[in-house]
């Protein structure tokens, strides 16, 4: 029994080495490739893969006196199936990047609220988090690990 439990050890460690060191999996090395960048002024969000366009999605933001904070954070937890405890609202697809609670989620009317606050409807929006369409969503929660770095950017620097 004991041989058993050591060879077994000894594979899982092959294993693991190969993992990180041949096949290039390390998650802390891919999410550090991978960079969200959500353009408050223009309510669009860019995905980047070693500084490489991957997606492009329509987004909305924060409404008046609920504005997403322009800054640098990094994804710290997922969910795919979450319910706002402040909000009582379905938020598939969760991936919080404030310790406030704010996050890229899935929403309802996301191309029409986008389309909306893009052309100054202030009173439109979100309460502080990035939302997406639940299918656009989706595909960016399965693209992106936890440490994926997100960049909220606003007024002149919303120029790229």
């Amino acid at each position: 029994m004991r041989k058993i439990f050591i060879r077994c050890g000894a594979a899982a460690l092959i294993l693991g080495f190969l993992a990180i060191h041949v096949l290039d999996v390390n998650p802390q090395e891919a999410s550090a490739k991978k960079e969200i960048r959500v353009y408050v002024d223009r309510q669009i969000l860019l995905a980047f893969d070693g500084g490489n366009q991957i997606y492009r999605f329509d987004v909305v933001t924060g409404k008046e006196g609920k504005e997403t904070v322009a800054g640098t954070y990094k994804i710290f937890r997922k969910e795919q199936k979450y319910v706002s405890k402040t909000y009582n609202a379905e938020m598939p697809y969760t991936m919080f990047f404030t310790s406030d609670g704010k996050a890229i989620h899935g929403t309802l009317m996301a191309p029409l609220r986008s389309y909306l606050k893009s052309f100054g409807a202030d009173s439109i929006g979100s309460q502080g988090c990035v939302g997406l369409t639940d299918d656009n969503a989706k595909v960016l929660f399965e693209w992106a690990p936890k440490g994926t770095r997100v960049v909220i950017i606003r007024g002149e620097e919303d120029k790229d």
